[in-house]
């Protein structure tokens, strides 16, 4: 995509090179302002770098409403090329400032470097949905988001490397004005993206727009929820970033180059978990793996609190540490690698969510959806600037242990929101990982809408590989005896399931049984049912029940049918007679589970005779033919 892709790549390379001056820029402004002490309107480093973090990010409150509409009433290929100039125009006048050690100056470019990175804001992942097809935006969002941390991290390196040159100033001028000005290059390669939608008005009050933009942010409850989500991240991604400089050189005694390097893994890890990401979304947006990713990022920021709160400290007039003198010390290793593994599933904690928003937000209004996710974003970073220039005399270690904490709050509630989607993605990773799984015919089912899968029933963990199979949550119908074992209800209700008995056990519940079902239809969710209504005990197929045909009778929707073939025979069947009690049989292969679905059956055409046989001729244990350990009747 970055080399072949003519869309495509244009716009990576000129997001990529404008991140990249972006980041030489603020990096080596943080670096003079800690390492050269310098005070700013009474302000020393421990205020003026969170003030920096804070000062770039306010633009994009101010701006980006207004930037949206730009972005969605002109062709926005003429915009990029528009905002590039302007880049170029503002890192002349930053140049001027290194050069007569204007720190008042320097400060005030990197406001006006914020405002023109708020008006490309809207553009950057605004554009992709009509670059590249549908199933690569996650790829397409995962190389933006590599890239801008891959821009990070090499405009933190050159930024860290450079203000140790005598001559800085020269060097600083040199490399921001040639990356610019290649950005430009590049932006000029773009073709048209978009057509002009003169239906939207720019409004440049900017505080009108901004809130218009905010109230369309939050219309629809799924986007709004998504938007917050990012915004959280960079409240993290921010706090970090101030906090590590002075963690660096007051905590553990680092010199700038050890700084960077604290940086630098800030980055690698960002970008390694991008690239993570994208190869275990497999082209699907994986909304599930947020609250996953928030909870190991908080697991990591209470490990690098206990290391930063228990670092042997250097005896007094100890010169700085180098990069060697650094790592002979105590802690150093465990410190890199937990910043490391924050970053990394910090990766995992945003693609999806970027790549989400660009997928449910109406496609005419994404522009100004993104530019509303950038006030939002905005706002949480100039928040976490607040929240650590606030939380300075509680000392560093302790600001990381409340974000920590903070963190965990919220990778709960996002577990609450997306509970659904996060165990389909454990149900996933378990089916993948411990079976040979095999589906087939699963493009037959819609993305969007809902219907039901019909499946055979052969042992307790069908269902698992179902909701790993299909690309959307799927709320099973279960036994009410399992539903309401003991901390039953708790789990079962965050994965949408719904209970049944017989008319006999309970009339009351089977009534409730159906009016849950019919709701969930009504919302578009996808119902899976197991018409034999048990699991087999013998291997054999049970006639199918009559609760089919009653849910189509009352909401007439598309019926999926779902051989499971594999699982009979495994410790979780009643093989043998019984489930759980006997040895897997993992060697020398894993199991192999075939999952066969298929095509729509229209519920006029629905007969559950026809749907029995099916289902048979595409199950071994039922056409006669046996599987043995992944080939034959074993147990695994």
């Amino acid at each position: 995509m970055l080399l072949s892709d003519r869309k495509f790549w244009p716009l990576f390379w000129t997001q990529f090179l404008g991140a990249l001056t972006d980041n030489i820029f603020k990096n080596s402004l943080v670096m003079l302002i800690t390492y050269k002490s310098i005070v700013v309107l009474g302000m020393g480093a421990g205020l003026l770098v969170p003030a920096i973090g804070g000062i770039f990010i306010l633009p994009f409150f101010l701006f980006s409403a207004t930037a949206g509409q730009i972005a969605d009433h002109y062709e926005k290929s003429k915009v990029i090329k528009v905002t590039k100039f302007t880049e170029f125009i503002i890192i002349a006048i930053a140049s001027y400032g290194f050069y007569s050690d204007s720190y008042g100056l320097l400060i005030l470019v990197l406001f006006l470097m914020g405002t023109q990175s708020a008006f490309f804001g809207p553009l950057k992942y605004g554009v992709i949905p009509s670059l590249v097809a549908k199933e690569k935006i996650v790829e397409a969002t995962a190389f933006v988001s590599a890239g801008t941390f891959l821009a990070i991290l090499l405009g933190t390196i050159i930024g860290g490397v450079v203000v140790d040159f005598d001559q800085y100033a020269f060097a600083l001028t040199l490399v921001l004005l040639g990356f610019s000005g290649i950005g430009i290059i590049y932006s000029q390669f773009m073709g048209k993206v978009s057509e002009p939608n003169s239906g939207v008005k720019v409004d440049y009050t900017f505080i009108k727009p901004t809130w218009n933009i905010i109230k369309l942010t939050m219309k629809n409850k799924e986007v709004f929820t998504t938007v917050l989500g990012i915004s959280w991240f960079w409240f993290i991604g921010a706090a970090i970033l101030s906090l590590l400089p002075n963690l660096v050189k007051t905590v553990m005694n680092g010199s700038s180059i050890v700084a960077t390097l604290f940086l630098a893994t800030f980055t690698i890890g960002m970008g390694f978990g991008s690239f993570v990401t994208e190869k275990i979304s497999n082209k699907k947006v994986e909304i599930g793996m947020v609250p996953i990713a928030a909870l190991f990022m908080s697991l990591f920021f209470f490990d690098l609190y206990y290391i930063s709160s228990n670092w042997v400290a250097a005896p007094y007039g100890t010169e700085l540490f180098g990069v060697a003198e650094f790592f002979s010390w105590p802690g150093s290793i465990r410190a890199i690698f937990s910043l490391f593994m924050i970053c990394s599933f910090g990766g995992g904690y945003i693609v999806p969510q970027m790549s989400y928003i660009q997928e449910i937000a109406n496609r005419k209004e994404l522009a100004r959806t993104i530019a509303g996710n950038n006030i939002w974003n905005a706002l949480f970073m100039v928040t976490s600037a607040i929240v650590v220039m606030v939380l300075k005399n509680f000392g560093i270690p302790n600001t990381l242990l409340i974000v920590g904490i903070l963190n965990l709050v919220t990778a709960f509630l996002l577990y609450a929101y997306h509970s659904e989607n996060t165990l389909r993605m454990w149900m996933k990773f378990f089916s993948k990982v411990f079976y040979d799984v095999e589906v087939k015919g699963v493009e037959n089912l819609p993305e969007n809408g809902s219907y039901l899968i019909a499946s055979n029933h052969v042992s307790f963990i069908d269902w698992v590989f179902l909701m790993g199979a299909v690309k959307r949550p799927i709320n099973f119908v279960i036994d009410w005896a399992y539903y309401y074992l003991p901390t039953g209800p708790f789990w079962f209700k965050q994965a949408g399931l719904v209970p049944i008995a017989t008319r006999r056990e309970s009339e009351e519940v089977l009534k409730q049984a159906f009016e849950q079902m019919y709701e969930r239809i009504d919302r578009g969710v996808i119902l899976g049912v197991f018409p034999e209504g048990w699991i087999t005990r013998d291997g054999e197929m049970r006639k199918f029940q009559p609760g089919v045909q009653k849910i189509i009778k009352n909401k007439p929707v598309p019926i999926y049918l779902c051989a499971i073939d594999g699982l009979w025979g495994s410790i979780y069947s009643f093989y043998g007679g019984r489930v759980i009690l006997k040895i897997p049989k993992l060697i020398p292969f894993k199991r192999k589970v075939t999952l066969t679905f298929s095509e729509a059956i229209e519920p006029e055409d629905y007969d559950p005779k026809k749907a029995q046989l099916w289902i048979q001729d595409h199950v071994t244990h039922y056409t006669g033919e046996t599987i043995i350990n992944g080939q034959g009747t074993g147990v695994s």
